[in-house]
Formats: C-alpha cells, sequence, structure tokens
C-alpha cells in the first residue's frame, strides 16, 4: 500500500461515485492508471464494495438509537446473528457490534417514532440468552458514514 493507494482509498471513501477520470486529474496519473489501481484494490479486498448513503429523515426514520444488551454468553455467536436478522416494522437496525465489557453487544437501530424503539426493545428481550438492555436515544449527530455534520459558528454567543 503506497501513499497514492491511501490517497486513492481517501478520495474513493469521500465519494464512491467520483468517475476514474477526475480521480487521476486529482492524483496527477493517467486514467487507465487509475482503473488499474482501483481494479487491484477491489481484487485485494482492500475496497470491498461501494454503497448508497440515505437520508433516513427524508424517509421519515429520523428516531435513532444505541441499544446495549447484555447476554448469557453461552452462545454468542448465534445470538448475535438473530439480533443482525431482527425484523421489527418501520424500524431498521444498522448496525450489530459484539462488545468487550459491560455490554455483550451494541446495535444502532432507526425509527419513525420511539414506539418502533420499544417495539424492537421488546423483541429484543424475547431472544433466548438476552438478560438486559439499555437504550440511549441519539439527539444528535456531528459525524455518520465518514460524513461530519460541523457547521461551524465563528460568531460567538452571549
Amino acid at each position: 500500500m503506497d501513499k497514492i493507494n491511501t490517497e486513492l482509498l481517501n478520495v474513493l471513501e469521500d465519494n464512491g461515485r467520483i468517475t476514474h477520470e477526475e480521480l487521476g486529474k486529482r492524483l496527477n496519473l493517467s486514467r487507465p492508471a487509475i482503473h488499474d489501481r482501483v481494479h487491484k484494490l477491489e481484487k485485494e479486498k482492500f475496497i470491498q464494495g461501494y454503497r448508497c448513503i440515505i437520508d433516513w429523515k427524508k424517509l421519515g426514520q429520523a428516531i435513532k438509537a444505541f441499544i446495549y444488551i447484555r447476554t448469557s454468553g453461552v452462545e454468542c455467536k448465534q445470538v448475535s446473528h438473530r439480533f443482525a436478522q431482527l425484523s421489527v416494522p418501520n424500524v431498521v437496525i444498522e448496525e450489530c457490534h459484539r462488545l468487550a465489557g459491560e455490554w455483550c453487544f451494541a446495535l444502532k437501530a432507526r425509527g419513525k417514532t420511539p414506539e418502533d424503539i420499544a417495539n424492537l426493545i421488546d423483541i429484543i428481550r424475547q431472544v433466548p440468552g438476552t438478560i438486559e438492555t439499555s437504550t440511549t436515544f441519539i439527539l444528535s449527530t456531528v459525524k455518520e458514514n465518514g460524513i461530519c455534520d460541523c457547521k461551524t459558528n465563528d460568531s460567538k454567543e452571549d
């Protein structure tokens, strides 16, 4: 991994739809050279895919929460797959992480209403091996999906 490939990955992470021509201009490389590098990075699994970033607010799913889960620990791997695959109306489970420490798992979920998140929690508590949950509703997001929503305010409040 050289400096050019690192910069190439940084640019693609910010904008996966950028053309090879534009990448070439930014990195001072020919379009064929960019194509070869991108192809090699994909083949070697440095680039694992491209995705679309959704504006969930426009879809009416502006409620976000982290749900922490403590399990009995007997079948962690199987339980984690159950959590990740839960299906609840009006809820999207965006992330499921196995943790070290006080909690065994953390889910990041979205819903249309707080009641949607409550429904998800009720279903999580029914999963065999679940001992306890704790939920934190997200009030605002500063950075998500690599995108910073950092609105600078140079004026000072009195």
